[in-house]
């Protein structure tokens, strides 16, 4: 039992990335084997949503997003690949910028691709109280935001799941409190670490996995207790309870996962693009990256044939190897 090694998943795409940066994966090789799951947004976002994007730049409507979504790969090229022809598809680094946008433009149609974790739904959230307040008409939101509870939720409940522990996102313990991940840890009887993000938290919160993985200890242990409460942020779960509803939601490579996304309120369906353009729903399209296998833990980025060949940061093949926080991204950039 002492030898045994264990295999532990971060959540978080800024764990991937610190994990990386401080050498800790290989630090910790003889206890821990260190796999990145879910926990970044843009790695998650289906090829489906990414292809629903593109439909609507072919139909003259402006796209507002967060960077790094704009080289996720669809069926047909990127956003970056669309503006590049002529669309209007504009990056953002926070969205109450697009006001002031829209009230410069109000015969343009805009539609905010929203993408992120319960950390950045109450942003979306403050979007939306600005877009009643402001009396804008010509901005939609397409939620693609996602609750990572479900996912880690699914994640388990894979018979082949070979996860003894799991290292919790620290932002998004944040927002949601301790509750939902002592649930979870009940449920499959595995030792949860809530973890901070700098390099002495991390060992921290490491150490203090093994130590309950070695004594077969259940349950949470928050080590980002600085900053996450039991009860987490009451003022961002108002925001999420006024706006949103849980909905399921499309995980790239993890398919769709029951209550797993945030749904805007019915009494918000006039500024819902799903509403605005019904259309959207016959989109479907098939993932052919192997990034959900690297996302459930079962394909070490490396271990992929296209890893560092056909696919890099200058051109990835799949949302892994986009994003900074992408589990491919981060072991390309750190490998040694």
């Amino acid at each position: 039992m002492e030898n045994k090694v264990h295999k532990v998943m971060e959540v978080c795409g800024t764990h991937t990335h610190a994990l990386m940066q401080f050498g800790l994966k290989d630090v910790y090789r003889d206890k821990m084997r260190l796999v990145s799951g879910p926990g970044c947004p843009v790695c998650v976002t289906s090829q489906s949503d990414i292809d629903r994007l593109l439909y609507l730049c072919d139909q003259g409507v402006r796209i507002y997003t967060f960077g790094d979504l704009m080289k996720v790969p669809g069926s047909f090229g990127t956003l970056r690949e669309k503006r590049a022809l002529g669309a209007d598809v504009r990056e953002i680094y926070n969205p109450l910028e697009i006001i002031e946008d829209m009230r410069k433009q109000p015969t343009t149609i805009a539609v905010f691709a929203a993408i992120g974790f319960e950390t950045t739904a109450p942003l979306v959230a403050e979007l939306i109280a600005e877009i009643e307040k402001s009396g804008v008409k010509n901005l939609y939101i397409y939620s693609l935001l996602k609750r990572i509870p479900p996912a880690i939720e699914a994640l388990l409940s894979d018979p082949d799941c070979e996860i003894d522990g799991l290292l919790c996102p620290g932002h998004v313990a944040t927002v949601i409190g301790e509750t939902p991940f002592v649930k979870l840890s009940e449920k499959f009887e595995k030792p949860f670490v809530i973890a901070g993000f700098t390099a002495e938290q991390l060992i921290f919160a490491l150490e203090k996995m093994y130590e309950m993985l070695t004594k077969g200890i259940i349950g949470v242990f928050n080590a980002y207790y600085s900053t996450v409460k039991k009860e987490g942020s009451p003022l961002a779960l108002k925001a999420l309870k006024k706006f949103f509803e849980t909905s399921d939601a499309e995980w790239r490579g993890l398919s769709v996962i029951k209550d797993s996304g945030f749904m805007l309120k019915k009494e918000y369906s006039v500024i819902n693009a799903l509403q605005k353009y019904p259309q959207l729903y016959k989109i479907t399209s098939k993932d052919n990256c192997p990034c959900g296998q690297v996302l459930k833990g079962k394909l070490e980025p490396e271990d992929c044939s296209y890893f560092g060949v056909s696919c890099n940061p200058e051109n990835p093949l799949g949302p892994c190897m986009v994003s900074s926080e992408g589990s491919c991204h981060a072991v390309f950039l750190y490998r040694t």
